[in-house]
């Protein structure tokens, strides 16, 4: 999942210290961009965005000028995604574009103003893994695009689900066309799947999430960060943060991809932070920094 190693981009990246949208049916996205040799699937296997998502956002580096991770628009100024792609947060250098299909125009430009890691991101898990993949990224000004709410819960294994980014588009680091991703945003409807098809998941706090037919077609480096999201009560809610590949774990650990087939070759499942479980702490830290830019003005 973007996963490739921890995201291979995202991983670089990072340097860890030892570390609602009511997203009633609407405008159709942006046509797909085409590419040399045909339309190729990013977000390995999916397809054109069929929706627009005005959540969705897209982070790089002026000095890095392509896209590199993804996050979820939750409130006018604040945007949950993966804090391995940390590295990638720089006040006033990193650019923030909210709320369009094409990574590269339209929607809002805007910067960051902050960043802000979970407390727990830097313990390693029993795998090796680190804990709480997820940061809340402050934007240098609020933004006038409905956000996504937060679920109370994923919702059971077996829910249907839906996975967006601009990632790889295709297993092959070697080749430009894969490594680069799709310039128009793609969609890939999965379901959650047991816990114990993922590697060394952290239960109740990550996902694992499968494609929805059982086919080999996951997220991929460059997804990272992105929203996992599900239907409740007609409109689209958030649950999950792409974090990794949930079975290649030696592809993911060397910089392989691997991300939407299993070791054996057969259909892969990836990785994704449970958004929901840290419910609490997205609205608290939200709360106490509100107050202490109200108490500094």
């Amino acid at each position: 999942m973007v996963l490739a190693p921890l995201l291979a981009i995202g991983l670089a990246l990072a340097t860890p210290t030892m570390a609602s949208t009511t997203t009633t049916p609407q405008q159709p996205a942006t046509a797909q961009q085409p590419t040399a040799g045909g339309d190729r699937a990013a977000i390995i296997g999916g397809r054109a965005a069929t929706e627009a998502y005005p959540f969705m956002v897209s982070f790089r580096l002026g000095a890095r000028p392509e896209h590199h991770c993804g996050g979820s628009l939750v409130a006018a100024d604040w945007v949950v995604t993966a804090a391995h792609c940390k590295g990638l947060f720089k006040p006033g250098r990193t650019l923030v574009r909210v709320g369009s299909a094409d990574r590269d125009q339209g929607g809002v430009l805007t910067s960051v103003r902050r960043a802000i890691t979970h407390p727990e991101w830097g313990r390693r898990g029993v795998g090796g893994e680190f804990e709480a993949d997820i940061t809340l990224v402050q934007l240098n000004r609020p933004v006038e695009l409905e956000p996504i709410r937060i679920a109370d819960g994923p919702g059971p294994v077996g829910e249907p689900t839906r996975v967006i980014g601009w990632g790889m588009v295709c297993e092959d680091t070697h080749d430009p066309a894969c490594a680069k991703g799709s310039r128009h945003l793609r969609e890939l409807d999965t379901v959650r799947v047991p816990d114990s098809r993922c590697s060394f998941l952290q239960k109740g706090r990550e996902l694992c999430t499968g494609e929805r037919q059982g086919r080999a077609a996951s997220a991929c480096s460059g997804d990272s960060g992105g929203p996992q999201i599900r239907r409740v009560s007609g409109r689209w809610e958030l649950i999950g943060a792409t974090s990794r590949d949930g079975d290649d774990v030696e592809d993911r650990r060397n910089g392989s991809a691997g991300c939407s087939t299993s070791p054996d070759g057969g259909p892969g499942v990836g990785i994704w932070t449970d958004v929901t479980h840290y419910r609490t702490w997205i609205s608290d830290t939200i709360a106490k920094e509100s107050r202490s830019s109200v108490a500094a003005s």
